[in-house]
């Protein structure tokens, strides 16, 4: 079984906070080289927030980091795209300033700060 949990460290107080807890468990199933899991993810209070089961991860070849970002990706999805991706889909919506080849308008600024300015 595999834990994850996210912790707030204050640099004010110096409190320490849970804001979410994961675990993901072997099942029991699949082969030497590809194992099937429950990923079980909470929120702060430590009600379930998510459940996805996972199969055919290839255990043998890849890390417990990509086990992680697959459980991550299967529960959450998409829901912090790029602003590549974000542009691709405000041209699927048919936003009126997205092109294809040209990104939607976001209202920030196209000019970097000068960092050496006072």
């Amino acid at each position: 079984m595999l834990t994850v949990e996210i912790k707030l460290h204050s640099a004010v107080t110096g409190k320490v906070t849970t804001l979410a807890s994961g675990k993901i468990v072997n099942t029991g199933t699949g082969s030497p080289t590809q194992g099937n899991y429950i990923a079980v993810l909470r929120d702060a209070s430590g009600r379930e927030w998510r459940r996805v089961e996972l199969t055919r991860f290839p255990r043998k070849r890849l890390l417990a980091w990509d086990l992680l970002y697959r459980a991550l990706q299967k529960a959450v999805g998409d829901r912090n795209p790029t602003p590549k991706t974000a542009a691709s889909v405000d041209f699927i919506v048919g936003s009126k300033d997205a092109t294809p080849n040209n990104e939607a308008n976001d209202d920030r600024p196209v000019t970097k700060p000068d960092c050496d300015s006072p």
